[in-house]
């Protein structure tokens, strides 16, 4: 990904048409060009071939970049690698109103965790849809605020929700969010954090916590902690929730009605993603 000349975004995959060379080597930054780091092409802003460096002859069309969407919202910048997708403000859709008064742009990348957790992707995305388990996973954070009236609020799309939990004073978490399949995030006073569950094989995802804040926030190492203390939990419980799915002694559940309705929403999803696999 790299900005043009007149500040728009563009990207693509991080491969040649050459022979798949990388355009760019693992790790952060940015670079001028876009030359093969294999053998040397370079390629314009928009993606078309420049220069096959000593190649011997034309090489022939179809030898440019492909692209892959890409936009920015707030402050954040979203990539989609399906092309069919609609474009980000219309996949959007409503959700920007429900957190039209957090000041997202005021605030900047603090740090980053990343854990290794022994489950399905989808079976920590069943963890983050319900509170029930709140008092139970997470005294800490049930005392910090009212989870006996957590709420997963579905409204127009499907895709996306918001949760609510009513904050007591000075609570550190009240407001949550995701949207399909694996983005979440978590509203810290003065502050948020972007999770993100990637699977990694069928039994193992990773998930990624990157945390942001106002230069003016209050106690940001106090409330990183709180939040990693959370995660291992979830990760914990996970993990043992995996192991027990794996071992050929349960079947199927029952969903709560009260709390877990937003479970079944994500199952339904899962069911419209991957069709029917009897």
């Amino acid at each position: 990904m790299r900005r043009t000349d007149d500040g728009g975004l563009r990207a693509f995959y991080n491969l040649c048409p050459h022979r798949a060379g990388p355009i760019v080597w693992e790790g952060e930054g940015c670079q001028a060009n876009m030359i093969c780091r294999y053998h040397g092409w370079a390629f314009r802003q928009d993606g078309t071939l420049l220069s096959p460096r000593d190649f011997g002859c034309d090489p022939g069309a179809d030898m440019d970049l492909r692209p892959i969407q890409v936009a920015s919202w707030r402050g954040m910048v979203f990539v989609c690698l399906d092309r069919d997708v609609p474009p980000l403000m219309e996949w959007l859709g409503t959700f920007p109103l429900e957190v039209e008064r957090v000041p997202l742009e005021s605030y900047r990348f603090h740090s980053r965790s990343i854990r290794n957790v022994a489950c399905n992707w989808k079976t920590y995305g069943d963890n983050f849809m319900e509170g029930y388990h709140l008092p139970t996973v997470h005294p800490a954070m049930a005392r910090d605020a009212d989870a006996l009236h957590y709420d997963v609020i579905i409204k127009d799309d499907p895709k996306w929700n918001i949760h609510v939990m009513p904050p007591r004073d000075h609570s550190t978490f009240s407001v949550f969010g995701w949207f399909w399949p694996t983005f979440a995030f978590d509203v810290f006073p003065g502050g948020f954090a972007v999770e993100r569950w990637l699977p990694r094989s069928h039994d193992r995802c990773d998930l990624f916590f990157e945390y942001f804040f106002d230069d003016e926030a209050e106690d940001v190492e106090g409330i990183i902690k709180f939040s990693e203390e959370v995660a291992d939990e979830d990760a914990r419980v996970c993990e043992h929730v995996q192991r027990n799915l794996d071992s050929g002694n349960y079947d199927v559940g029952v969903l709560s009605p009260k709390w877990e309705h937003g479970v079944k929403v994500f199952h339904e999803l899962i069911r419209n993603a991957v069709g029917d696999l009897d």
